[in-house]
């Protein structure tokens, strides 16, 4: 078991299966997310006409007339291990430079998780959690979109942390079990180093190189490759790009992150190997390659 700088302790019993994960036939599609609608429905409805059912999409420069969005912050209590802020709102001029959201469903019905990093009228560059259902498209943007048909991420209460999370759900068999470009979504839980638990995915998958795809969590601070740490124990992350490759010494993960403080302030750079616990949660969604 590795023995990090920095730990939490969560509220419930530890869950014994630390990382679940499903795998299909690969979707990748281009989308435009059409203004005028707030994001969330912007997804849901470019997904839902090809077909994904869970999965993760990624987009850049993004005007959004009306932003709205928390940011992580420390418990007032031990019935969590972490809080978000109140909700920030931006009327006009935000634009989001990058952000990366998972897909899935809540009660029956779509539900989007956003991590995003953007700039607001005044050039004010910030991160967080972007509340999709509140969120309106300003002028129309492609986005990338990876998922699965028979796959998707089902929001559920979880004991162990207290909050209501994604998990990955199956929904039917995949039509062709054994491809070779297949995509695999998974969530990953509290105290699990991070790049080595996507390593161990794709080891459970039998994957040898992949692209992180899908890449929205929270970890307990940060250790840089570079040797830059974060020491706020509540921060949320989304990966800008990963990948899992085979050499020498087995599979190694590398990760360029984005990660966003108790403040907004965004940190960017490779995350060291070994040294970065989740915090409450990762969704990752990976294509092999």
């Amino acid at each position: 078991m590795n023995e990090f700088a920095r730990t939490v302790r969560q509220p419930g019993k530890p869950d014994p299966q630390r990382i679940v994960s499903l795998s299909g036939d690969p979707l990748h599609s281009v989308v435009t997310l059409e203004p005028g609608i707030c994001l969330r429905d912007a997804i849901t409805f470019q997904l839902s006409k090809v077909g994904i059912r869970g999965g993760t999409v990624r987009f850049e420069s993004l005007e959004v007339s009306r932003h709205q969005f928390v940011m992580p912050a420390p418990p007032i209590d031990d019935t969590t291990a972490a809080l978000y802020s109140e909700t920030h709102s931006i009327e006009h001029g935000t634009v989001i430079e990058y952000g990366v959201a998972t897909y899935g469903q809540k009660n029956g019905e779509p539900f989007i998780h956003c991590h995003a990093v953007w700039r607001d009228g005044a050039g004010r560059r910030q991160g967080g959690h972007v509340l999709a259902d509140q969120t309106v498209v300003g002028k129309r943007c492609e986005a990338q979109a990876w998922g699965l048909g028979n796959v998707t991420m089902s929001a559920n209460y979880d004991p162990e942390t207290n909050f209501t999370l994604f998990f990955p759900t199956q929904l039917q068999e995949p039509a062709h079990s054994h491809v070779q470009k297949k995509i695999v979504i998974a969530r990953i839980r509290p105290g699990q180093d991070l790049t080595l638990a996507i390593e161990d995915v794709c080891r459970e998958h039998e994957i040898e190189n992949a692209v992180v795809r899908g890449s929205v969590g929270s970890l307990v601070g940060c250790d840089f490759e570079d040797g830059r740490v974060v020491s706020n124990l509540e921060t949320e992350i989304l990966v800008r790009a990963g990948e899992v490759s085979s050499g020498p010494d087995g599979l190694r993960c590398r990760l360029d992150i984005a990660l966003i403080d108790p403040t907004g302030k965004v940190y960017s750079g490779v995350l060291a190997r070994g040294k970065n616990p989740v915090l409450i949660c990762f969704e990752l969604v990976i294509e092999a390659k």
